[in-house]
C-alpha cells in the first residue's frame, strides 16, 4: 500500500479522498511525495553504511572505519569481502565458521569450493638397522596409522626370522623364513608377500604393528641376535660378530591426517569468473587462520 492511500484510509469517508482532482486529494498527494521522498533518502543513507549494500566511495570510507584500503584493480564486490575479512580479523577470526563465512563470501556458495579439514596426504621413512637396532617414528597424524613395513636386504647374505616391534606398544610382527640379498618382504595388514610369493602363513601375526600419534621406539631384530658377539666376552666359534651382519633397508608408507592444517579445493573457473587469483584467495585465508594453522589451496582444472 502506498503512503497515499495509508493516509487516505485514515479519513472519514465523507472527505472523498480518493477523487484525484479534489483539493484534498491534492494535498494528500503533496504531503505523501515528501513522506516518500524523506523516507527514500534514510534508506539509502542507511544503505551507504552497510557494506552490502554500499558502493563505490561509500565502501572506501567504510573501509576506513577498519583501517582497510581497496587494492589496486579491486571492484566493490571484492572491496566488501576485503572489508567483511577485515572485521573477522578484528573480532579475533581463525574459527572454522568464520573461515567459512569469508569463502562464501569471496567464492560463492559452498558448492563451488571443498573445505576440508586435516586433509589426507602419503608418508614415508627409511632406516638402514641391524640386529638389535632401535630408532623412533611416529604417524606424525592427527591419529594412530596403520603402516605398510618393507624389508630387504642390502648387502650379499640373508637373516633369518626377521622381527620389527615396537617397544612402547608391546606389538610385533615375525616373518618365520629367511629373507636373501635381492628379495623384498611387504608386510600388509592380513598379508605378507615375498617377491610374488604370499607368505601370510609364515607370518607370526597378521597384525602390523600400528603406528602411533606420537613418537615412539620401534626395534629390528633377527634369529642371530642370541649369537652377536661382544667382544672381550664372545667365543670365536659360538657367535657371530656384527661386522659379518648384513644391514636392512625398513621402507614405512602410511597414510597421515595433516594436524593444524585445512584444504580449500576450488576450480579455475571459479576464480576466473569472481576475479579472484590464488594468491589473493591464499593471503585472505593467511589473515584469518590462527598463528600455526598451516591453509593449502587447490586450484583444479
Amino acid at each position: 500500500m502506498s503512503t497515499i492511500d495509508r493516509i487516505s484510509a485514515r479519513l472519514p469517508r465523507f472527505y472523498k479522498s480518493w477523487e484525484e482532482d479534489s483539493l484534498i486529494a491534492l494535498l494528500l498527494k503533496s504531503i505523501s511525495d515528501e513522506l516518500d521522498e524523506a523516507d527514500d533518502g534514510i534508506t539509502k543513507l542507511m544503505k551507504s553504511h552497510w557494506v552490502d549494500t554500499a558502493n563505490g566511495e561509500q565502501l572506501d570510507r567504510i573501509g576506513t572505519l577498519v583501517s582497510t584500503k581497496r587494492l589496486p584493480k579491486e571492484d566493490d564486490e571484492q572491496l566488501r569481502s576485503h572489508l567483511k575479512r577485515a572485521v573477522d580479523e578484528y573480532k579475533g577470526g581463525g574459527t572454522v565458521p568464520v573461515i567459512l563465512d569469508q569463502l562464501k563470501g569471496m567464492i560463492g556458495d559452498e558448492k563451488d569450493f571443498e573445505f576440508i579439514e586435516n586433509p589426507v596426504t602419503e608418508a614415508s621413512a627409511d632406516f638402514a638397522v641391524k640386529a638389535n637396532d632401535t630408532w623412533q617414528l611416529g604417524s606424525n597424524s592427527i591419529e594412530d596409522e596403520q603402516a605398510t613395513i618393507s624389508l630387504s636386504v642390502e648387502e650379499e647374505g640373508q637373516v633369518s626370522n626377521p622381527q620389527v616391534s615396537n617397544e612402547d606398544t608391546g606389538e610385533s610382527i615375525t616373518f618365520n623364513g629367511k629373507l636373501k640379498n635381492g628379495e623384498q618382504l611387504v608386510l600388509k595388514q592380513n598379508s605378507a608377500m615375498l617377491g610374488e610369493n604370499n607368505v601370510t602363513k609364515e607370518m607370526s601375526s597378521l597384525k602390523v604393528p600400528i603406528l602411533p600419534r606420537k613418537q615412539s621406539v620401534w626395534k629390528y631384530s633377527e634369529a642371530l641376535l642370541e649369537k652377536i658377539g661382544v667382544f672381550d666376552t664372545a667365543r670365536f666359534d659360538e657367535h657371530t660378530f656384527a661386522v659379518g651382519v648384513p644391514t636392512i633397508r625398513l621402507h614405512f608408507e602410511w597414510t597421515r591426517r595433516q594436524p593444524a592444517t585445512f584444504m580449500v579445493n576450488v576450480k579455475a573457473e571459479i576464480l576466473q569468473k569472481k576475479n579472484l587469483s590464488e594468491s589473493l584467495l591464499k593471503n585472505a585465508l593467511n589473515s584469518l587462520k590462527a598463528a600455526g594453522i598451516n591453509a593449502i589451496i587447490k586450484v583444479m582444472e
